[in-house]
C-alpha cells in the first residue's frame, strides 16, 4: 500500500543522522557505479505578474542498496526581487494557504511500485544538500567548535543544524544581509556572534 505522509509525520521520524547515513548511502552507490541519479531539469514559463515566472523543477535518483527510486517535483513562482541594490531569487508561497508546492514519489527499484507520496518540505531541510554534512564530517578537524555561515534563512538554519550533528559547535557567526533574520537568530538562543 502507498503511503501519504505529510511534513509532520516525516519530521516525527526522520533525525539528522538517518538522513546523513542515507546520504552516504547514496553517495556510496553512486561512486562504485550502481546508483543512478539525473540531473535536475527546470522549465520556466511567463507567469500572469510581470515580475514572475512559473517554474517546474524535477529531479530523481535510484539506491538499489536501499531498493528504491524517488522523484522529487517542484512546481513554483519564481521572483527576482532587488534587496538592497542586489538582485535575489525568491519563492513565493503562492498555493492556497500561502503555500509552497513539492511533492516526493518514492518507488520500490525491485517491484516497481510506488511506496510513498509526501511534501518535500521536511526532506528539502533535513536532506536536501546534505554533501555539506559529509564534507564536514570527513574534512574538518574533529575538534573544531566554530562555524561561520553564509545567509539566515530556512535553508541555512537546516545546513547549520546538520554542521552539529557531525561536529560539537559552540560558536557560530551569521553573514547575511538580512538583518533581522541574522539578529534574530542570536535572539533565539544560538550560540552565535552575528556579522553583516
Amino acid at each position: 500500500m502507498t503511503l501519504i505522509l505529510s511534513n509532520a509525520e516525516i519530521d516525527s521520524v526522520l533525525s539528522m543522522k538517518d538522513c546523513i547515513d542515507v546520504l552516504e548511502d547514496a553517495y556510496r552507490e553512486l561512486a562504485h557505479g550502481r546508483g543512478v541519479s539525473r540531473t535536475r531539469s527546470d522549465s520556466f514559463l511567463r507567469n500572469h505578474a510581470p515580475d514572475a515566472l512559473y517554474s517546474l523543477k524535477s529531479m530523481d535518483g535510484i539506491v538499489p542498496k536501499l531498493g528504491v527510486g524517488a522523484v522529487r517535483i517542484n512546481s513554483d513562482i519564481i521572483t527576482w526581487p532587488k534587496e538592497g541594490g542586489n538582485e535575489r531569487r525568491v519563492k513565493v508561497p503562492s498555493a492556497p494557504n500561502a503555500r509552497y508546492v513539492g511533492l516526493v514519489l518514492l518507488f520500490s527499484s525491485e517491484t516497481g511500485e510506488p511506496l510513498a507520496i509526501f511534501p518535500d518540505g521536511v526532506i528539502q531541510k533535513n536532506a536536501g544538500r546534505r554533501c555539506q554534512w559529509l564534507g564536514v564530517k570527513y574534512l574538518a578537524r574533529q575538534d573544531s567548535r566554530r562555524v561561520g555561515i553564509l545567509g539566515s534563512g530556512w535553508q541555512a538554519g537546516a545546513q547549520l543544524m546538520g554542521v552539529c550533528a557531525v561536529r560539537a559547535i559552540e560558536t557560530i557567526t551569521c553573514f547575511s544581509p538580512n538583518k533581522e533574520n541574522r539578529e534574530g537568530s542570536r535572539a533565539n538562543g544560538a550560540p552565535s556572534s552575528a556579522s553583516k
